[in-house]
């Protein structure tokens, strides 16, 4: 089962009300990805390599002031994301520091990000970008707070304890939020199956 530990919770109640609860505890803060472009010119000459704009992305500390949590380079890293002459970022904001972006517009989602991007990356007197798509997600990514995998062993230990066999967790909150983890986390959940049907199949 690899649905966010929060809707884990919801499915798994009538098996076990301790893993339920257990998985209910995983705090999830909201993050909004906001797409927005500007024109090549808007990028600040420092910022740029051999006239365009190139590498990954960048990402934002606290200390820096921003409410922006980092920015990725979509039309440098992925052809066909922006016309000849204009550049896509996709945009992070929120999460556990700032979960205030609930109660906010999009258009004010905008404007921040926007306003953060002339103090790191665009000219000031840039023009207003050109908004492709804002989305909030309420509950996006699981903090690893102190005392998260005591949580996760108590989930694990109300499915055990109802005789639930078979039945294994997995995903992000399991594993770690990085694509590497969890990719890492999938073969451990798929040796723990392969060994699970290896014991009750049929020869």
């Amino acid at each position: 089962m690899t649905v966010p530990s929060h809707v884990a919770s919801g499915l798994l109640r009538p098996l076990s009300a301790a893993a339920a609860d257990a998985l209910s505890k995983f705090y999830y803060p909201p993050v909004a990805a906001v797409s927005i472009s500007y024109p090549r010119e808007a990028i600040r000459t420092e910022c740029l390599v051999g006239g365009e704009l190139k590498g990954f992305g960048q990402l934002h500390p606290r200390s820096q002031g921003l409410k922006t949590l980092g920015t990725i380079y979509s039309s440098s890293l992925f052809p066909n994301r922006a016309p000849p002459g204009r550049v896509l970022l996709l945009n992070y904001i929120g999460g556990a520091t700032n979960p205030g972006i609930m109660s906010e517009t999009e258009s004010k989602l905008v404007e921040a990000v926007d306003q953060d991007l002339r103090k790191v990356l665009l000219n000031r007197n840039a023009r207003e970008p050109l908004v492709l798509g804002v989305k909030v997600w309420p509950q996006a990514i699981p903090q690893f707070l102190v005392g998260h995998f005591d949580v996760l062993d108590a989930a694990k230990a109300g499915l055990s304890d109802t005789g639930t066999q078979g039945l294994f967790l997995g995903g992000n909150y399991v594993t770690g939020v990085a694509l590497g983890r969890c990719v890492e986390g999938a073969y451990d959940v798929a040796a723990d199956v392969a060994n699970f049907v290896s014991k009750y199949a049929y020869k």
